[in-house]
Parts: C-alpha cells; sequence; structure tokens
C-alpha cells in the first residue's frame, strides 16, 4: 500500500487507530492530545473526539491557529506502531451535541467507564503522506 490516501483510508477506517494532533499556541508551545475514534467522512474531512479534560489546550490552539498535523498510527494491527499516515489538516470547527458525538461517548464508554468525550472535531484534509515514508512525498489533495 504506497499510495499516502489509500493508506489515510484504511487507518482512518479502524477502530484500533489512534490519532495524535500536534499544534502550536500564539507563542509557539507545541502541544499534542489523542483524538478519540479518528474517522474519514470524505477523502478531504476528518473528525474525531475530544476527551474531557484532555484536550483542552488543543482546542484553543485550533480556534487561533486553524493548521494541525495529525499522525495516525494502528498499535494492535503494526504492535511497534512503526507506520502509519500524517497529515497535514485545517480546523473546521467542533461539534459539542448530535448523533455523532453521542455515538463517540458510547464507543468510548464501552472499554473505559466514566470518560467522557466533549467534543467531535471536524477538519479538512490539506495533504497526506506515509509516516516514515519509504519513498513519497505530501500528496496534495486538491
Amino acid at each position: 500500500m504506497d499510495d499516502p490516501r489509500d493508506r489515510a483510508r484504511d487507518y482512518l477506517d479502524r477502530r484500533t487507530s489512534i490519532a495524535m494532533i500536534a499544534t502550536a499556541d500564539p507563542e509557539g508551545k507545541p502541544e499534542v492530545c489523542i483524538l478519540i475514534a479518528p474517522n474519514l467522512m470524505d477523502d478531504d474531512h476528518v473528525a474525531g473526539g475530544e476527551e474531557k479534560d484532555v484536550a483542552g489546550s488543543t482546542f484553543r490552539n485550533l480556534r487561533q491557529r486553524p493548521h494541525a498535523t495529525m499522525v495516525v498510527l494502528d498499535p494492535i494491527m503494526d504492535p511497534r506502531a512503526r507506520d502509519g499516515v500524517r497529515m497535514a489538516v485545517e480546523f473546521l470547527g467542533a461539534e459539542q451535541d448530535g448523533e455523532a458525538l453521542a455515538d463517540l461517548g458510547r464507543w468510548l464508554d464501552s472499554f473505559a467507564p466514566g470518560r467522557k468525550v466533549v467534543r467531535r472535531l471536524l477538519f479538512k484534509v490539506l495533504s497526506v503522506e506515509n509516516y516514515r515514508p519509504r519513498d513519497s512525498g505530501p500528496v496534495l489533495l486538491q
């Protein structure tokens, strides 16, 4: 699977994937958080949940600077988590209610009772590349 777009679709279709969002605050201080249950809405958009008391500063950073980097790995399918995808994304907004957010909450509660998803973050995918790429660079999706 050499095409980074195919790899992104594959990884984001799995419930075992982990997505990490990297942002920076206005002073340039980096922040990284986990996106709960990332999923590809279509080839150009990805969404996932923000856990309560975990990603507040990332959400603030995204509202001030909407561009971020997302790395998606699957530690279940690839226990050494060496391969995955890295995406440049643009934050589009957040949902704080609705059925999609409720689904994320039920999914998280099924194995982590007491933890809560507070927002569903929505992103436009700007480019995607293989994480630890073997022979390819960024692929623009526009």
